[in-house]
């Protein structure tokens, strides 16, 4: 599941966030990539712009077929590892920014381009070490670790194991079986909807989104 990429790309105002709750359709990501790309170099005092996409490993094309660098060994059971999806959406942009002359047309008018040099925009490739990855630790982070800690403690007193603590709500420790708490649980479609209309792209076409509201009797646990 996507979640962390999601929520992730979110927070980082990213322009395009890809997951594998999405079959990726690359001439989609190409088109609002050349769009916002493009506005904003022309909107730029200096010429300037840039393009920010979030992939998460594992993503699918829109045959459902999963992309994954070749180069990538395998674990200790022989199943392929998931990696190189950065890689190959480099890749796949890439070739499409090769084959449309408008790109190249667009630099010449916008007096970007220079022959052998600055043809077209360089798509690049980053991935993340692992301390960057985590990053810093919220106030939310370390108030929800100081619950679950003394949470636990607190089940542990009352005779409770082997489930999870969810959280602290009105001095109540809540809990789950442990075995509830892993199943995988895949980023809302109607969450990618709700993004979809701030023009976030997550490699399909938009389809419309009703706006939904329910008034709730409890605020979230940390409000």
């Amino acid at each position: 599941a996507g979640h962390t990429t999601f929520r992730g790309g979110i927070a980082g105002d990213a322009d395009c966030i890809l997951i594998p709750e999405v079959g990726v359709d690359f001439d989609v990501v190409y088109r609002h990539m050349k769009k916002v790309f493009t506005r904003r170099v022309n909107e730029s005092e200096y010429r300037t712009g840039t393009y920010l996409i979030v992939v998460n490993e594992g993503i699918q094309d829109e045959t459902g077929s999963s992309h994954s660098d070749d180069s990538v060994s395998v674990d200790a059971f022989g199943h392929k590892k998931l990696g190189g999806s950065g890689k190959y959406v480099r890749e796949q942009l890439a070739k499409r920014l090769k084959n449309d002359p408008e790109m190249e047309e667009f630099y010449k008018k916008t007096g970007l381009y220079v022959e052998g040099m600055n043809v077209l925009p360089e798509v690049r490739e980053s991935v993340p070490g692992y301390l960057t990855r985590s990053g810093y630790s919220s106030a939310l982070d370390v108030n929800f670790g100081k619950d679950a800690g003394a949470g636990a403690v607190v089940l542990l007193t009352l005779g409770i194991r082997g489930v999870t603590v969810a959280g602290l709500y009105d001095g109540t420790v809540q809990y789950m079986s442990t075995q509830k708490a892993i199943e995988q649980r895949m980023v809302s479609l109607e969450n990618i909807s709700f993004y979809e209309q701030m023009d976030v792209c997550f490699g399909r076409n938009v389809d419309g989104y009703l706006s939904k509201s329910d008034e709730v009797t409890n605020a979230w646990s940390y409000l």
